[in-house]
This record gives structure tokens, sequence and C-alpha cells, in this order.
């Protein structure tokens, strides 16, 4: 086995990427025997972020792609979040590790999606 990193699956998955040739080789000799963590996939969605690509797209691709060790559902549920609500990576993520509970956070693009204790309304 072994593990794959992101510029490996930015290769695969960006046409041109000047790696994009090599790592197409290599998945087609190799593909059985890869495989990545979810880290690479939280890497790949604020790429994909960065560049203005389907974040939801890019990351349900990747994760089709390869075994993915850790799970794949919070990073896709995330994803999802920063597509359907306009949310930033990381604030996806932290939505989705929150699991309904109540966010205590100063960050208003939270209030359409839950429940959000306003840490700014707590100053005396």
């Amino acid at each position: 086995m072994s593990y794959v990193e992101t510029d490996f699956l930015l290769a695969l998955i960006k046409e041109d990427d000047w790696l994009s040739a090599a790592a197409e080789r290599y998945y087609r000799e190799h593909s059985e025997e890869l495989w990545t963590s979810t880290h690479t996939l939280v890497e790949l969605m604020l790429v994909a972020y960065r560049e203005d690509r389907n974040v939801e797209r890019v990351v349900a691709n990747a994760a089709a792609l390869i075994e993915v060790r850790g799970g794949t559902d919070p990073v896709l549920a995330a994803a999802n979040a920063v597509e359907e609500d306009g949310m930033t990576p990381f604030d996806a993520l932290h939505l989705v590790a929150a699991g309904g509970d109540p966010i205590v956070s100063s960050d208003g693009s939270y209030d359409d999606v839950t429940d959000r204790v306003a840490l700014e309304e707590l100053v005396e």
C-alpha cells in the first residue's frame, strides 16, 4: 500500500497539471494499492475553494478515486456546506464537527445554517 498526498490527486483531477501524465500512469498501474486520509480531502477543499472550483465535486471525485481512511462523510458534508451555504472550508468543517450543537462564535456565517451563541453579544 502507498499513501498519496494532495499533489497526486490534484494531478489526476486537473488536466493542466504538469504532473498529470505521471500521476495517471501511476494510478493505472497501482490504483488498488493506493490510499489517503481525510487530511488530503481537507487540503483539496482548500485548493478548490481558493481556485474557485466546485468544492463538493472536487472532494467527491477524489474520494471516488482511492480509498480514504478515516471516513469521507464529514469532509463531503463540509464540502456540501461550502457549495450550498457559501461557507468557507474551515467554517464548514466546524459546522459538521459540531453535529447540530450550537456553535459559540462571533462568525455570523453560521446564523443561516445552525444555532449560534453570539460571542459578540456577551461582551460586557
